[in-house]
């Protein structure tokens, strides 16, 4: 006998919703930083690398935890954290017109560099954030046994 269809889950929806809510406010806040013409926005910048981190971190602490009946908890907690607060907060689309942008203005090698920050810093803050996770993870492990 097949399982049937859940259909629309209503509490993860609200939970994206929120958490999207609460990263494309930030990301707002971040874009008013100064400093935002020129190659370099550090706001788009700060909001890539924060939100790298943020996921990187709830991903491999979550995935390091033992399964347990918070299941529920967990999936929602991903859900609102991670595809809200942390998509919400990230903005490929932003970078890539800044990048455009810097490259029509003649800015080839400033906006080669910013491509490069962005990429090597959201690879290397996901990697440590990540190995802080699994850390925190494999510690409340310990605690629990």
């Amino acid at each position: 006998m097949t399982k049937p269809s859940a259909g629309p889950d209503i509490a993860t929806a609200l939970v994206v919703m929120m958490g999207g809510a609460l990263g494309t406010g930030c990301r707002y806040a971040l874009s008013l930083l100064p400093g935002q013409t020129g190659p370099l926005h550090p706001g788009t910048l700060l909001a890539n690398l924060i939100a790298c981190a943020g996921y990187a971190l709830l991903t491999s602490f979550l995935a390091g935890l033992p399964k347990s009946a918070h299941a529920r908890r967990r999936q929602l907690t991903n859900r609102g954290l991670g595809m809200g607060l942390c998509g919400g907060l990230s903005t490929m689309s932003t970078l890539s017109l800044e990048l455009v942008q810097g490259l029509l203005g003649g800015q080839v090698r400033a906006t080669l560099a910013y491509l490069l920050i962005s990429f090597a810093g959201g690879l290397m803050v996901s990697w440590a954030m990540a190995a802080l996770g699994a850390r925190l993870a494999a510690h409340i492990q310990a605690g629990v046994r």
